[in-house]
């Protein structure tokens, strides 16, 4: 059995699952999400329930035996900084970002901790990863309107990641921001390369990218949606995107199909002390 510790957003949920089924199906085994983060969350919440993934969901006592207990004693341990003793099969991800062969080939029961940002988990198996996450209820009408739009233009996603990069200081500390100046560099080299684009703005502050994009003439703002998945939904659907340092429109590219699609991603996608050479963006996109 694999079990996969399910923890954060969105874009860090759709990680977790992705690893998990991919080794579950090398290894001809089954797989189960622990969602024990959540119940105590104010923050974030899961989602990958709205997704039609094959959800099957841990017991307290299988997350026991594969992760060990992680009670009183534990939380105090594990915050004097005291070794911690757990089961053979529970793995820690030790490098960000970066693919695990030693990981990826692990057979028998496994308990995996981490966020695992990196395709190279998951990618032989693409078109179960683009069938599971597909929405599980049927789009409304306003989303419909949006769709029709991006699907007969050259549309390009442009998404501003700001929320909690702005408001958490910890979180700004580990990503910092995408600039303004990177955003009116991406879109230079769309304009470049691809006849009449219509840049779709989505974000958690179309506010701020309304007092910000009026430079730009052909422009949609996404902002009647519901949710992020419906944003998500539309990403994908976008022949070109742009993206924040940001794995939920890392996945909005990435489940694209347009098979000649530019995407334009940051340079620097952490900029804590450390992770600033490491990045989840994928060889082929473009660098700014």
């Amino acid at each position: 059995m694999i079990i996969t510790r399910i923890s954060g957003g969105l874009g860090n949920q759709m990680f977790q699952y992705a690893i998990a089924k991919a080794i579950a199906k090398k290894n001809n085994d089954v797989f189960k999400l622990d969602l024990s983060f959540y119940p105590k969350q104010t923050l974030r919440k899961y989602e990958l329930d709205l997704l039609n993934i094959d959800e099957h969901i841990a017991s307290e006592d299988e997350c026991i035996k594969l992760r060990g207990k992680e009670n009183l004693v534990f939380k105090v341990k594990n915050r004097l900084g005291l070794t911690i003793n757990r089961p053979k099969s529970y793995i820690l991800e030790s490098s960000l970002t970066l693919f695990d062969f030693v990981i990826y080939n692990r057979e028998g029961n496994i308990y995996l901790d981490g966020f695992w940002q990196n395709e190279e988990y998951f990618k032989s198996i693409r078109k179960d990863i683009l069938k599971d996450f597909t929405l599980k209820d049927v789009i409304e009408e306003e989303v419909k309107k949006y769709l029709e739009s991006i699907q007969n233009s050259n549309s390009v996603s442009l998404h501003v990641r700001r929320g909690d990069y702005i408001d958490n200081s910890y979180t700004n500390n580990v990503h910092g921001v995408c600039s303004l100046r990177y955003y009116k560099k991406a879109i230079e080299h769309i304009i470049q390369k691809i006849e009449k684009p219509i840049f779709y703005i989505f974000s958690d502050d179309i506010a701020w990218c309304k007092d910000n994009f009026d430079f730009l003439e052909s422009k949609v703002f996404v902002d009647n949606t519901k949710s992020a998945l419906d944003d998500l939904e539309l990403m994908k659907h976008c022949k070109h995107n742009i993206i924040a340092n940001s794995t939920f429109s890392w996945w909005g590219a990435w489940l694209g199909k347009n098979s000649d699609k530019i995407v334009v991603a940051p340079q620097v996608w952490f900029v804590e002390d450390g992770w600033k050479d490491l990045t989840i963006a994928k060889k082929e996109w473009i660098k700014i």
